[in-house]
Formats: structure tokens, sequence, C-alpha cells
């Protein structure tokens, strides 16, 4: 089987915090009440065995623990350098805000001032972002593709255990309109993931250490 799944989505510190959360999926077409009765079929997955199937790997972001473990890992870092770049733009955000009201009730020379500053601000805040976008993109590479090239071989081997002909990514699919039905027993991502996780078991992340209150002894 040839290799379908490129790499995972990867996102920068901003957006960080949403990966480790599951991308809803576009609702899948149902047929239309002319269309004769479904026959039913297991769940899970299992109508997909020597057929076409599809699989939901955005799912896998929550769905697979081992990856969530380092994902949340890497929210928790990252947090605190996003907290300061949104106080940075709300603090920049502000002072446009000061010149846009209160631009015409101050001296020509003031209102200037406002205005270098804001363009300083920007440029030093666009800066920021650049350098912690690349710091986490590659922390996020770094950590995460050992995971995923564990789950494409891990989704091979699924595909090929059950004799899947094909296996596409279903809302790629499904968004650039090359589907127009899925039948839900093809869908193999729940009972992949399930799989997965019982085969590789993810280890708890560590806690981060605590911090003392400032001026604080310690023992």
């Amino acid at each position: 089987m040839k290799r379908l799944i490129t790499a995972f989505a990867i996102t920068g510190v901003f957006s960080l915090a949403v990966i480790a959360q599951t991308p809803t999926p576009p609702s899948r077409p149902t047929t239309t009440s002319s269309a004769p009765p479904a026959t039913s079929a297991p769940a899970g997955g299992a109508g997909a065995e020597g057929k076409l199937a599809f699989v939901n790997t955005s799912a896998f972001y929550q769905g697979i623990n081992e990856l969530k473990v380092k994902l949340d890992a890497l929210n928790a870092e990252f947090e605190p350098k996003k907290k300061e770049v949104q106080a940075e733009e709300e603090a920049l955000n502000n002072l446009k805000n000061k010149i846009q009201t209160q631009g015409a009730t101050v001296s020509v020379q003031v209102r200037t001032q406002w205005v270098e500053d804001a363009t300083e601000k920007e440029r030093l805040l666009t800066r920021k972002k650049e350098d912690y976008t690349a710091q986490s993109q590659k922390k996020l590479q770094d950590v995460t593709a050992p995971i995923q090239e564990k789950i494409y071989k891990s989704l091979e081997q699924y595909c090929q255990q059950r004799n899947i002909a094909m296996l596409l990514e279903g809302v790629a699919a499904q968004q650039a309109n090359l589907l127009v039905f899925i039948s839900q027993a093809t869908d193999i991502t729940d009972d992949f993931m399930k799989q997965y996780n019982s085969a590789n078991p993810a280890a708890a992340a560590a806690a981060p250490p605590p911090t003392s209150p400032a001026g604080a002894r310690k023992p």
C-alpha cells in the first residue's frame, strides 16, 4: 500500500493550544429518501475489509493518547510565550485605538510620538511572533515526528491485515468535493485508534516543578 497520509498538520505557537483539540469534520452527506435501505454493517470500520476505507487523521490529536500527551506538554511549555504575545498585542491595539480616538485632541508632536511608538511595537511584535513560531514549529516536528511515523506504520499494517485496497483521508476528500457518500462502516478511525492505543500505551506527561513564591525561602 502506498503512503497516502503525509505528516500531520503542524501549527505555530499561537495556535498550539488548538492543535490538541479535535477539529470538527464537515458533516457527511446522507443518502436521499429514494435510495434503497442500506444493509446493516458492524461499526468500527469492519465494513471496510477488502474495500475502500476512510480515516479522519485530525481525530488522532485527541484520540491517540501517545500523540495527545506530547501535544499537551508542548501547549503547556509554550503557554507563557503565548500569553506574553497576547499581552503585547493588546497593548498595541490599545495604543492604536488611542491614536484613533484621541489623536485629534493632542498636539501634532504627541500624536506623532504615539504613531512612532505604535510602529516600533508592531515591528518588534511581528519579529517576536516569527521567532516563536519558528521555535514551536521545530519543537513540534522534533517531538511528534517519531510518533507520526509509528502511526503511519501501524495504519499500513492495519489496512494490510484487513485487506483494505485503498485508504483515503475522509475529511480532506470531502472538503475537495470528491465524496458523495461515506458509509460509517468504512470509517476505520475509531477502531484504528483503539487498536493503536492498546498496542502503544502512552506514558503520562511529567508534571512541571512547583514554583516558589517570590522571596520565599527554600527548605
